[in-house]
């Protein structure tokens, strides 16, 4: 099973990366003007790595660094460029079907939300780029507001083989040899319950 990349390439990011500007006053007032806000909309801010995965596509997350701005209105994601805050995604309760986690509700690991077409890996990080429990149990309980299922553990089949072929290649290390090997690769799928995979 293929999960376990997903949440080891987003994790791997939490060391990494430059920080993104969101807690002075200044900041705030920025992201409001961006991303289209209003201060009272707004229930939480976090930094967040998140990608967005199409059902069918190789179950690999390549995560990209940025704000989840929560609000009342549905969850940004948000990248910084050019010091302006440009929204990614926006997710909405209606739209998710279901959630997962790899082990538990409250645990510090990868938040997955599928929607009719996509799979949104989340993992909120706090100021000093640890998970964000507050943000994390925020981001369940507004996604999941309408009753949806939280799937936990290896139960939730979201990847299986594809029966398609990837190829690679490259130079043995240390040599001037061609090596060229292909593989099958395991594709993303939607495990809500009702849904037919």
């Amino acid at each position: 099973m293929r999960t376990l990349p997903m949440v080891f390439v987003v994790t791997a990011l939490l060391l990494s990366g430059c920080s993104i500007p969101y807690q002075t006053p200044q900041a705030r007032a920025q992201i409001q003007q961006d991303l289209g806000v209003s201060g009272s909309d707004i229930i939480d801010i976090s930094y967040t790595n998140f990608c967005k995965l199409k059902y069918g596509d190789e179950a690999i997350c390549h995560a990209e660094q940025g704000l989840a701005v929560l609000t009342r209105k549905g969850l940004i994601l948000s990248k910084y460029q050019s010091s302006r805050y440009v929204p990614a995604y926006t997710l909405k309760t209606a739209e998710v079907l279901c959630g997962h986690t790899a082990t538990s509700r409250e645990a510090a690991e990868a938040l997955n939300m599928f929607t009719a077409d996509s799979n949104f890996v989340l993992l909120p990080l706090d100021a000093d780029k640890h998970w964000n429990g507050t943000m994390h149990r925020e981001m369940v309980d507004y996604l999941l507001a309408n009753g949806q299922p939280l799937l936990i553990g290896a139960g939730a089949k979201a990847v299986r083989p594809s029966g398609k072929k990837k190829y690679t290649g490259g130079m043995i290390p240390g040599t001037r040899i061609p090596y060229f090997t292909e593989f099958e690769y395991s594709e993303l799928v939607n495990p809500c319950p009702g849904v037919e995979g």
